[in-house]
């Protein structure tokens, strides 16, 4: 039986992530899945599918910064709730739950991106300086360019411009995604504000 729930709560994650999130992203919460259906502390057979979803789909989103609009994967609280129909106080009491029980904070290896891990975790240098794995990644890149020969300038060279064409690649996709999610946003508000006018007009043909 918890098998066959942590089954269908899967298949609901995954509905959403294919249409919102990155294939990394969709493996956090997916693996978080995983998690949910083997552990006793939280039982998954307990309550509907559809709030275990939301749930685990917004405890990815909190610990990636999905929420700042800043983010390139940027999404809402409503885009979660009105895709799997749950409340969003609900959702967000229940994923909550999940992070407490769980221990899931800013950085954790198993449930956010590559880029949030490095910008939360630190290393030492020989110098016994303190930075942010990023920025050491980074640093490292600088000296292989710097010590590197011509012929390896030039493989690092276009393997950098590759690179970058990827990223600028995947952030227009992005762009593109959250364009979408603004225009849902939109036509959800023009919808909701279409239908009160209706029940408007309908009272008011009452009253006559």
């Amino acid at each position: 039986m918890k098998n066959e729930k942590t089954k269908e709560v899967a298949e609901l994650v995954e509905s959403f992530c294919k249409r919102y999130f990155t294939e990394e992203l969709t493996a956090c919460a997916l693996r978080l899945c995983d998690k949910l259906g083997r552990i006793r502390k939280l039982d998954i057979t307990r309550g509907k599918k559809e709030i275990w979803a939301a749930s685990i789909v917004y405890v990815i989103a909190r610990v990636n910064f999905l929420f700042d609009k800043a983010n390139n994967n940027f999404l809402t609280s409503d885009i979660i709730c009105d895709f799997f129909n749950t409340k969003k106080t609900t959702t967000g009491n229940k994923a909550t739950t999940i992070e407490k029980t769980l221990n899931i904070g800013i950085g954790d290896t198993n449930y956010c991106t590559t880029e949030i891990i490095e910008s939360f975790s630190f290393v030492e240098t020989p110098d016994g300086f303190i930075l942010p794995q990023k920025m050491a990644n980074e640093m490292i890149k600088e000296i292989v360019i710097r010590t590197a020969n011509a012929e390896e300038s030039r493989e690092i060279d276009e393997f950098m411009a590759e690179k970058k064409r990827q990223e600028e690649e995947a952030g227009q996709r992005r762009r593109e995604r959250r364009a979408e999610i603004n225009r849902e946003i939109a036509e959800k508000k023009s919808k909701k504000k279409e239908e009160e006018q209706a029940k408007i007009n309908e009272r008011q043909l009452k009253l006559w």
